[in-house]
């Protein structure tokens, strides 16, 4: 193992005196360097700063700058929970002055740095959804690569540099639609937009009477700024899709005309095999081109409600009190739908099942050494042992391939394994300040459940 540790001289702002601060990182993946001008305290305003990425030996890593040679960047924070929610340990996005292959990926200028620090699995849940949406064969799955970040001198831990949905040629690769463009047969495409469950400027609220749903909130991302033509298409196209999704007639089939099938089929699954109950709820992407007639489901984003054993036994995905006002639990009831997915199931769930076992497993030795630094870092959140949240994912996929299994039939080459052969411990149960803060000890009062996790309002 190599292990760097290095010393830097900072100012310690609480007590005004220079002090000497240990910055440790393992030396195990790229490093990334970056030093801001001013506080990053804002997720719409950049921070000038300057980088450069160390890739310590790893295998197919280029250098990117030096230290006396360091390139610019601009840097803001990023998220919703995770940036507004208890966590000091933050994600950033970050835009390049010149497009640039880092790390591996396609040239570009947009970027984010992704710190997963909700919880002990939040390394695997993106992963295992990236993994599977490239077996899938969806198109674009964003790229990722974990690394560790050193931020004005500061060690942060491990995070996971990753590919940003947007409109490009290595992105989403659809036709790039002028901002206030008029013309009929322009405004037909391409369109990014977003399933959306917070508020934003860039939004359309789609009212939704004699369903579940109160409106669906429908952020559009590429263009960013509507005309009134662009606008009512839109709306149009939203509104067309829930009225075909809610008709009470499920032997009626029109939805496919909007919806592709195939895509929307691959989709789900999988996010019901890594049980990610919010899945259709916000941060869902779906997109349209300007020669197309349907709207496609992707690129796969956020998926930090996957691994969810208080509730994979038993449901899908859409079938959860809390998180079930979706699209998807409308879909599921049409045959044609229900038909589709369990003919998925049955020829691919077998090759899906042995290649992110095996992928995941890979993944886990990759990051190994660094989480360990990252949770000696962030004791409060981190992830202190890789191969028991390997483990607890692998077992709560199978509580959920167990009844999928039972729901929808053996799949071809399918083999019994039961859950709780797995060597794995039962699986968390912790319970959480409001903070975000494990609480040790007995609890006996005002106990509520959040984003999958107990809480204690003291």
């Amino acid at each position: 193992m190599k292990k760097v540790l290095i010393y830097i001289i900072g100012m310690i702002l609480c007590c005004n005196t220079l002090s000497a601060v240990a910055v440790t990182y393992s030396g195990t993946l790229p490093v990334i360097f970056i030093n801001a001008v001013d506080s990053i305290n804002s997720k719409t305003n950049y921070v000038g700063a300057s980088f450069y990425i160390d890739p310590m030996g790893c295998e197919g890593i280029e250098s990117v700058g030096t230290q006396e040679a360091p390139l610019p960047l601009l840097i803001r924070g990023r998220g919703n929970w995770t940036w507004w929610g208890p966590f000091e340990k933050k994600s950033y996005k970050i835009k390049l002055t010149e497009g640039l292959p880092l790390l591996g990926m396609g040239k570009n200028k947009h970027f984010a740095l992704l710190a997963h620090a909700d919880g002990n699995l939040p390394f695997f849940r993106n992963t295992a959804a990236f993994e599977l949406s490239r077996q899938l064969e969806l198109s674009f799955t964003p790229s990722q690569q974990p690394v560790e970040l050193v931020l004005n001198g500061e060690y942060m831990g491990l995070y996971f540099f990753t590919e940003t949905v947007r409109v490009g040629q290595r992105r989403v690769n659809i036709v790039e639609q002028d901002d206030y463009e008029t013309d009929a047969n322009l405004i037909t495409g391409g369109w990014l937009v977003e399933i959306d469950n917070a508020e934003d400027a860039h939004q359309l609220h789609i009212s939704v009477s004699g369903t579940n749903l109160s409106y669906w909130w429908i952020t559009y991302h590429s263009p960013e700024n509507l005309s009134s033509e662009q606008r009512n298409y839109l709306r149009y196209q939203m509104t067309r899709i829930l009225a075909t999704i809610y008709n009470g007639n499920k032997t009626e089939t029109s939805w496919p005309s909007l919806l592709d099938l195939d895509n929307t089929t691959r989709f789900y699954l999988l996010h019901e095999m890594i049980d990610n109950i919010e899945a259709y709820l916000g941060s869902c992407y779906f997109y349209k081109d300007r020669a197309e007639e349907k709207w496609r489901f992707g690129p796969v984003w956020d998926c930090g409600s996957a691994f969810n054993s208080w509730h994979a036994k038993n449901r899908y995905i859409y079938d959860y009190d809390d998180w079930g006002s979706c699209i998807m639990e409308e879909i599921a009831k049409f045959p044609v739908f229900q038909k589709h997915v369990k003919e998925l199931w049955y020829k691919n769930a077998n090759t899906l099942y042995h290649s992110l076992s095996s992928y995941m497993q890979q993944f886990a030795e990759q990051i190994r050494v660094a989480a360990q630094h990252d949770y000696e870092r962030w004791p409060m959140y981190g992830c202190n042992d890789v191969d028991e949240a390997l483990r607890r994912c692998e077992r709560i996929m199978k509580e959920k391939e167990t009844f999928l299994v039972r729901e929808w039939g053996k799949y071809e080459g399918y083999s019994s394994i039961n859950a709780a052969e797995l060597s794995i411990q039962p699986t968390d149960d912790c319970i959480y300040n409001l903070q975000g803060q494990r609480v040790i000890g007995s609890i006996n009062k005002g106990v509520f459940i959040k984003n999958g996790k107990k809480y204690i309002q003291r």
